[in-house]
């Protein structure tokens, strides 16, 4: 395959991975400066702000990721002569950069307001768990062939960790950052997630070819 076919697939597969939901998560992290002010907030209150509502940002932009193949899109797909694997992973990386974008964007301007954090463990520590519970919500999504299960599955994994504070799921427990500092097992949230992409990316041809 030649560099120009890759880069107009890129594209191609960029724009469909580029929904509406990444409009909606923009216009989320701006509204939420309207009502904060920086200079009040240290590191708890920026986690919890952080882990229980920026975290949602998972939720918004990942479930539909598990629905791109119906209604003729997969038709376009399966026609070419491209392994599907790397497609659906390559739409997945796109989301999680610009997660990260998105959040580093929002958190470094909270710090140059005066909110008194570690900028770069906070990054990081949040964009993980928005990515941990959208990936699942695409999991949930591909294996219920629904979206609304999807974020249905990926709130459940919210509340259960909001409610017990993560006596039920350990290691892998959301909100670690508000423990205080950087929690290590984000690795395992990050981990997590890259799995569920491999999986859904594996599964989705099966499904197709049913």
């Amino acid at each position: 395959m030649t560099g120009q076919t890759l880069r107009v697939l890129g594209w191609y597969n960029l724009k469909l991975t580029a929904h509406y939901s990444w409009l909606m998560s923009i216009a989320l992290l701006c509204s939420v400066h309207l009502f904060m002010d920086p200079q009040l907030m240290e590191w708890g209150d920026v986690a919890k702000l952080g882990e229980q509502l920026i975290s949602f940002l998972g939720l918004i932009v990942y479930p539909h990721l598990a629905m791109l193949e119906e209604g003729g899109i997969g038709e376009v797909l399966y026609a070419k002569k491209v392994r599907h694997h790397p497609i659906f992973l390559f739409r997945w990386l796109s989301t999680t950069l610009f997660v990260f974008l998105i959040i580093a964007v929002f958190f470094t301007s909270f710090h140059l307001r005066g909110a008194d954090f570690d900028l770069w463990p906070m990054i990081g520590g949040v964009a993980i768990t928005a990515v941990a519970i959208g990936s699942a919500g695409m999991t949930a999504t591909l294996l219920l062939r629904n979206i609304s299960g999807g974020y249905i599955v990926g709130f459940a994994w919210y509340l259960l960790d909001f409610m017990t504070k993560g006596r039920l799921t350990g290691h892998f427990y959301l909100f670690g950052l508000v423990k205080g500092g950087w929690d290590p097992d984000k690795w395992l949230l990050a981990g997590l997630s890259c799995a569920l992409a491999v999986f859904c990316a594996f599964l989705l041809p099966a499904r197709r070819l049913d």
